[in-house]
């Protein structure tokens, strides 16, 4: 924002003011003082700077100073944001005869009371429009919704316009005592704060999420006015906006493309732990190199059978195992991230499928049918337009006509928003489906757990194309553990150094040892999950200091989720809390929750969270928020995060065997009080 500018202009002491005996001259107005203004324009200014702003403030101008200054603005490249403060002046105020009187404009009063040419704000926003780079217009004036409502503006398309306005209420009602830029300035403050909780992945706050934002501080104020913005068309996606910076943006080209890639896919992503940076997939991919290698090698074998399914318990590795392959060979993900299939291929270079455009994948987390074969069309580009909406027969007419037989990976049925219907109506289909040639119209791998689906694993059974993952054996197991804590341990500072290297062996074999000593329990919560978040309590414990320490230390290992979960939460200086947001991201569906819903759902598992005081009282109100905000990135180990259609994050857990345990028992486990609503 270096360089860019808003101007600020306020009338709080009008000439006009000063009749006081007598009557008005005719087109004349007496306009009342606005004390408000000069405490608004200093808390503006702040507000505006706090964003990156540089601010030129202009307090009670005449005719000639509005004139100049909207001027320079408007034509200048580095003013973003006109924010006027006055009275708003109409037609039905002005002398009818004159040429300014046009019914659709607006004008600003000036400190002389005088409007004209020079104060028409609606003109100034025409002009802007012509403008190469696009302008906000924050309009603080009674009817002032008329700035918002230019015909000559509202059929041109969104990402062609370029003057914006946020006006204070509707064409036709007053605004009260600079209520609007109260709140406007609210907005400011906590944009520059957290920036609305933005996801860091998008460089700007989105027009809707700051638009919502102003209007739900009006409302805490008190203030009957309903802000009136520029119209969008809510069937598209807006354009970038650059007016209100987030302060959460991290510049990561290869964050930005990834987000990119469709949600279905970009799932897998997350799952194997490579969205942020390639070190995290060592610590989230888990082995099960053997399996990983008799998948990828039927992905690219087009002679054998055309289904293949994974199943497991909770925590068995499902998910990093099916992340791996669309990570290495979905065209989308290797052209946005090409760096986790080098990392997959050095790891494990015969668990690495080719590179396949015709490749499709779908975390079905939250999704419906609908949703899901838009989803597959977009991937297989197959023709949109001639299917609206899609159905399961049009896809499969089309991928039969393929050159080539495609392939599809189908993650978390058993988490869909209808598993047993997606079954029935898509997957069963797709496994039956024949090419005219004979072969399998798609070759098809699904991930799921086994409960509920068992034509879909007969079927899979049948062609010796089932996988249990809870089938493998201790030693295997056991190896893949061991490697995994093993890693893990490696990028702990505390067990890295040369002379931890004895340390950290032993650790990572007993550890081992001791999840996969039981076979007959080993799959009840998945080895690999409790392992998985034993790391995580490594991190805050004192490191082991000799080999009979580590030993000791490895053996205390806990044998279920819900004990090692509580073993690390229990660890937090605020753990109730922190337990609290956990569970309530537990109850998210689809993408995630958003801050706001964690905060209002999180206080049922830690009342303290939510007192009478803070339901009565906004600024405790974002007290709150704040806490929820901190006690998530305390928590961020567990934590998975996706965008909103507003640029909000959305949080959700990062496996759904913790969902599933904090669903079930989301109070704390020493806390016998139950809600009635619970």
């Amino acid at each position: 924002m270096s360089g860019e500018q808003v101007l600020l202009m306020g009338v709080a002491r009008f000439a006009s003011a000063a009749v006081t005996q007598g009557e008005p001259q005719p087109g004349r107005t007496v306009w009342r003082e606005l004390p408000f203004v000069p405490v608004l324009m200093s808390r503006l200014n702040l507000a505006y700077k706090s964003i990156g702003y540089e601010v030129l403030g202009v307090a009670d101008p005449d005719r000639r100073t509005v004139l100049v200054e909207s001027d320079e603005a408007i034509m200048s490249a580095s003013t973003r944001i006109v924010h006027v403060i006055s009275h708003g002046s109409v037609a039905e105020d002005l002398n009818r005869s004159r040429a300014a009187a046009n019914p659709e404009h607006i004008h600003m009063v000036p400190a002389c009371g005088q409007v004209g040419n020079a104060t028409n704000v609606s003109h100034w926003i025409s002009t802007a429009h012509q403008r190469p780079e696009p302008t906000l217009f924050i309009v603080d004036l009674c009817r002032a919704g008329r700035a918002a409502r230019l015909s000559e503006l509202t059929r041109v398309p969104d990402s062609d316009r370029n003057a914006w306005v946020i006006a204070a209420t509707s064409s036709d009602l007053p605004a009260y005592d600079g209520r609007f830029s109260e709140a406007v300035a609210e907005v400011l403050e906590q944009i520059a704060l957290h920036g609305l909780d933005t996801s860091p992945s998008l460089r700007f706050v989105r027009w809707d999420r700051v638009t919502r934002a102003i209007q739900q501080s009006l409302e805490t104020l008190g203030s009957p006015q309903r802000l009136h913005t520029t119209p969008v068309d809510v069937s598209q996606e807006l354009p970038e906006l650059p007016f209100f910076p987030n302060p959460r943006w991290r510049h990561d080209e290869r964050l930005e493309k990834l987000h990119a890639v469709e949600a279905p896919v970009r799932a897998f992503v997350a799952d194997l732990g490579a969205e942020h940076f390639i070190d995290r997939v060592g610590d989230h991919f888990v082995g099960r190199r053997s399996q990983l290698e008799w998948l990828a090698t039927w992905l690219d074998d087009h002679s054998t059978g055309g289904l293949r399914v994974v199943t497991g318990a909770p925590g068995s590795g499902k998910s990093a195992l099916l992340g791996a392959l669309v990570c290495a060979g979905h065209q989308a993900i290797i052209g946005a991230a090409p760096d986790i299939r080098t990392y997959l291929t050095a790891q494990s270079p015969d668990g690495v499928c080719s590179p396949n455009p015709l490749l499709a994948a779908i975390h079905a987390r939250g999704r419906d049918l609908d949703a899901i074969l838009a989803s597959l069309a977009a991937q297989w580009d197959l023709p949109a337009e001639s299917y609206q909406p899609w159905t399961v027969a049009d896809l499969l007419a089309e991928i039969s006509a393929l050159p080539e037989v495609p392939a599809l990976i189908f993650d978390a049925l058993d988490e869909a928003e209808d598993p047993q219907g997606l079954l029935r109506s898509l997957l069963l289909p797709l496994a039956k489906a024949v090419r005219p040639d004979g072969q399998p119209a798609v070759r098809l791998l699904v991930g799921t757990r086994r409960w509920g689906f068992r034509p879909l694993l007969d079927r899979a059974g049948q062609q010796e194309g089932l996988l249990d993952l809870d089938d493998v054996a201790p030693e295997e197991m056991r190896e893949d553990l061991r490697s995994h804590m093993l890693r893990r341990l490696s990028a702990l500072p505390r067990y890295s150094g040369p002379g931890q290297r004895a340390v950290r062996t032993v650790l990572a074999d007993t550890v081992a040892e001791a999840l996969t000593q039981n076979p007959d329990r080993m799959h009840e919560w998945g080895p690999f999950l409790v392992a998985r978040i034993f790391g995580q309590v490594l991190e805050a414990l004192p490191p082991a200091t000799d080999v009979e320490d580590a030993a000791a230390l490895g053996a205390s290992v806990p044998r279920s989720l819900p004990a090692v979960l509580e073993l690390d939460v229990g660890s937090h200086p605020d753990s109730r809390a922190l337990r609290a947001v956990l569970a309530a991201v537990a109850f998210a569906k689809g993408d995630g929750f958003p801050t706001e819903a964690i905060a209002a759902v999180a206080p049922e598992f830690a009342p303290e969270l939510l007192t009478e005081t803070a339901m009565r009282e906004p600024g405790e109100d974002r007290d709150r928020l704040q806490r929820i905000r901190a006690l998530l990135d305390a928590g961020s180990f567990y934590l998975r995060t996706g965008v909103e259609s507003d640029g909000a994050t959305l949080y959700r857990l990062f496996h759904q065997g913790l969902a599933d345990h904090l669903q079930d028992e989301p109070y704390p486990i020493d806390d016998t009080a139950r809600s009635e609503d619970a």
